[in-house]
């Protein structure tokens, strides 16, 4: 099967006519084929985008209803479209599940959400001062491997919602379950043009998605390098942006921590989706304290993790998205523990022989770490874990913060204050308290974005919605 772009309403080749394979990471083995747009077919999206707008009287009851309707499609495909996001992104069908899931929870609370407008009182009591939410125009939106559908369904449930055109360009290795879903929209009876989707890589189709003066947003998710190229180039035209960047995100394990919990959270964060997540745990920081009772409930609970093919009910941890990523992980644990550190656990590819094909890496777990090493300064986007031991919340803090990225954090602790304490003076735009993200990954009624490098802006919430919006205010004399 050769899947196409989504472009005007309807399934269509590229203008180049050029195709690529879309392989499983388990395996290697070709998922299907698709094809390569290029910046033609963006342009040709980008203006029918335009035109949708000028031709359809785009309402919220309208778009409420279809994303209504596409949220119960959803539902009712999930197994079909979980599945196929196993087979391109490698996460289990179980992680796949919870994200379509979330999908179609994203779509259901977008429907239900409008732009907050308000009525000021102002000196002249004469006049009538108004501010309005009204639609940007045509967003272009850039999404990432690692949660294709959840964060795609974001980006396009906001600006539907808003009153935007929007044109997607998924990754190029996970594009098959967002093309997919398009189908459900189609059924849904969205109008032709306000939802586009045009495969193809980032230097082509996502610059020109930056760069083409119809579209008046872009939303990004990815990598803080990327998005810093994003910035630049959509500074030339002053559009707005949404950066949802990387993240290196601290777990802080206090001395009268739950310590079950503790670990769990731990666990969950760190391996979840093979540590390839933007929120996902990164650094943690144990009190010394309790720092040898944590590392030996936290070893035996990682060694319990069956890593394999996410297709297969007993797997708990699928490969890395590729061997590129999988080699950025391997050097910065090699050279972790070059300079240092202590290699506890994994830090190598599985030995079993069914797995040789696939882009597989133990579940890792590095002691004695240096707070300059790479895997504490840099984001690791796989499954190795810095553990750093502290004396007190402050030394916690102070390195928890020593980083140029602040997207979230999180602390275990019974004593309200040092949560207070944690929450208030921890440089993150999510700070968790005895908590882990919802089943999908993320709580979407609440604004993600991060301080520092990790980003600028936020997506989900009402405060997700607004950013897809332009603010005017209108002035009525007597």
């Amino acid at each position: 099967m050769v899947f196409k772009q989504f472009i005007n309403g309807e399934f269509v080749d590229s203008i180049s006519g050029d195709e690529y394979e879309v392989t499983n990471p388990s395996n290697g083995k070709v998922v299907d084929r698709v094809v390569r747009g290029n910046v033609e077919d963006a342009r040709a999206a980008i203006d029918h985008a335009s035109d949708a707008l000028k031709r359809e009287r785009v309402t919220k009851t309208n778009i409420s209803r279809i994303l209504q309707m596409v949220s119960g499609l959803i539902r009712d495909h999930e197994t079909e479209l979980a599945t196929l996001m196993t087979l391109e992104q490698g996460k289990t069908l179980m992680e796949s599940r919870g994200e379509i899931r979330s999908f179609a929870h994203t779509m259901e609370y977008y429907a239900g959400l409008k732009a907050r407008g308000s009525q000021v009182q102002i000196s002249d009591s004469t006049k009538l001062a108004v501010v309005e939410k009204e639609p940007v125009g045509v967003v272009g939106a850039i999404v990432p491997w690692n949660n294709p559908i959840l964060l795609m369904g974001a980006k396009v449930a906001a600006s539907l919602a808003a009153g935007n055109a929007i044109v997607v360009k998924p990754a190029s290795t996970t594009p098959l379950s967002t093309l997919k879903s398009m189908e459900l929209f189609k059924e849904a009876g969205l109008p032709k043009g306000l939802l586009n989707v045009v495969t193809g890589s980032g230097p082509v189709v996502g610059e020109e998605l930056v760069k083409n003066p119809k579209t008046r947003k872009v939303s990004f998710t990815g990598e803080t390098a990327t998005g810093k190229r994003i910035m630049e180039l959509a500074s030339v035209q002053l559009k707005r942006v949404t950066l949802e960047l990387g993240g290196s995100n601290p777990l802080i394990v206090c001395d009268d921590a739950d310590m079950d919990a503790a670990v769990n959270a731990t666990l969950n964060g760190r391996f979840r989706n093979a540590g390839q997540g933007c929120m996902c745990i990164k650094r943690t920081y144990v009190f010394e304290s309790v720092a040898p009772k944590f590392l030996t409930r936290l070893k035996e609970k990682t060694l319990s993790i069956k890593v394999g093919d996410g297709m297969k009910s007993e797997t708990t941890m699928g490969p890395v998205h590729s061997k590129s990523q999988r080699s950025k992980v391997e050097l910065q644990v090699n050279e972790t523990v070059s300079g240092g550190a202590t290699l506890l656990l994994g830090g190598k590819e599985p030995k079993d022989p069914e797995l040789s094909n696939g882009s597989f890496y133990l579940p890792t777990l590095v002691t004695d770490v240096n707070a300059d090493s790479k895997l504490v300064a840099e984001e690791c986007f796989g499954p190795a874990l810095p553990i750093i031991t502290v004396k007190d919340i402050d030394e916690a803090i102070e390195g928890a913060n020593a980083s140029i990225y602040g997207l979230g954090a999180s602390i275990w602790t019974k004593d309200l204050a040092t949560a207070k304490k944690a929450a208030s003076e921890l440089e993150a735009g999510t700070i968790l308290v005895n908590s882990l993200y919802g089943a999908g990954g993320w709580e979407i009624e609440v604004p993600m974005g991060g301080y520092k490098q990790s980003g600028i802006g936020r997506e989900y919430g009402i405060e997700g919605l607004e950013s897809y919006t332009e603010t005017k205010t209108v002035i009525f004399g007597s």
